[in-house]
């Protein structure tokens, strides 16, 4: 049973804070109960999300007022049933990081299309930061579809254990 998901990347104020978010809103959409979606970064350097990242999730009903980035810690990275990265390195380095809690992290680090059965070419994110607001959009998109197959994936892992 899943009951906490983490969602981390490098500073939690472009990818993850949107996929903390829309996860909410899918789980919500799909009758996902009971599950807690949380987000934190390696470097925060911002009180709040990207202006692009509120953007695209005001257009898609969200509100991100309440939200603040977090850093990850030992005590976050503990109780969570799945950490997913948004790229492939932030998971090797929880694990060099927390070197005593491996045996605790096994079968539960992911990227997010990892998570999802994408192709082993192909399971980063990119970080938007900096990129023109088309092509900031284009990778929240991609969070979001893969979002989508994580929540429905969870709802069947939780539905059948």
């Amino acid at each position: 049973m899943i009951k906490r998901i983490l969602f981390i990347c490098y500073a939690n104020t472009c990818r993850t804070p949107a996929a903390e978010k829309l996860a909410k809103q899918y789980a919500k959409k799909l009758d996902l109960n009971g599950v807690d979606f949380d987000s934190a970064g390696w470097h925060i350097a911002f009180d709040h999300a990207q202006p692009e990242t509120k953007e695209y999730l005001k257009l898609k009903g969200i509100d991100m007022n309440d939200f603040k980035p977090k850093p990850i810690t030992r005590e976050l990275i503990e109780k969570q049933d799945l950490i997913i990265g948004m790229e492939r390195y932030q998971l090797t380095k929880i694990k060099n990081k927390f070197k005593a809690l491996r045996e605790n992290l096994k079968g539960k680090l992911y990227t997010l299309k990892e998570f999802n059965g994408a192709d082993k070419k192909d399971l980063n994110i990119p970080d938007p930061y900096k990129t023109e607001k088309d092509r900031y959009f284009e990778i929240l998109e991609i969070v979001e579809k893969n979002i989508e197959v994580l929540v429905k994936k969870v709802k069947q892992i939780n539905e059948t254990s």
